[in-house]
């Protein structure tokens, strides 16, 4: 569900730490095409903002007190399936992204990334469903390799001695 105004997207922020919300709110107000329309503490509290609002991006920490991103995604994705989410961490970690992605991210940027960045994965995730760079790429690689291998690797069969008998 697009907004009325398609020139603008609506993104809502959680993240436990005050100054990396007022960074991005601060980094992203130039941009005439975003607002930045709530901010939350933790995933409970955004959960209970999107009763009231209706973001079409979040920007969404993975590691908070009370409910954590990992928690929180899973609920936005059953209650508001058309809600883009882009996770934000620390961890460079790609089991972590392969995960993120599968329980249904819409991207994952580490909070070391740049406002052109966070900028251009807004857009890229509002317009386009999903935003992919460097480390989301990798990691979803590193996932189907991964899986690839231990559905073609034979698993050890272990035959008793009465088994061994019979064959």
């Amino acid at each position: 569900m697009k907004n009325l105004d398609p020139q603008i997207v609506k993104v809502a922020i959680a993240d436990d730490h005050a100054l990396f919300r007022a960074g991005v709110k601060t980094a992203l107000s130039s941009r005439k095409d975003i607002q930045m329309i709530a901010e939350a503490e933790n995933g409970m509290q955004l959960l209970n903002l999107l009763k009231h609002i209706k973001p079409d991006v979040i920007l969404l920490d993975i590691q908070m007190p009370i409910m954590d991103g990992l928690t929180a995604l899973p609920e936005i994705k059953k209650l508001y399936p058309d809600i883009k989410v882009i996770m934000l961490s620390m961890i460079n970690d790609h089991s972590m992204i392969t995960r993120m992605m599968e329980v249904g991210a819409n991207s994952y940027l580490t909070k070391e990334s740049d406002s052109e960045t966070i900028y251009q994965a807004i857009m890229t995730c509002y317009e386009e469903e999903f935003f992919f760079n460097d480390l989301t790429n990798k990691a979803l690689l590193n996932g189907l390799r991964t899986k690839r291998v231990s559905e073609n690797s034979t698993p050890e069969v272990y035959l008793t001695d009465k088994e061994i008998t019979i064959l």
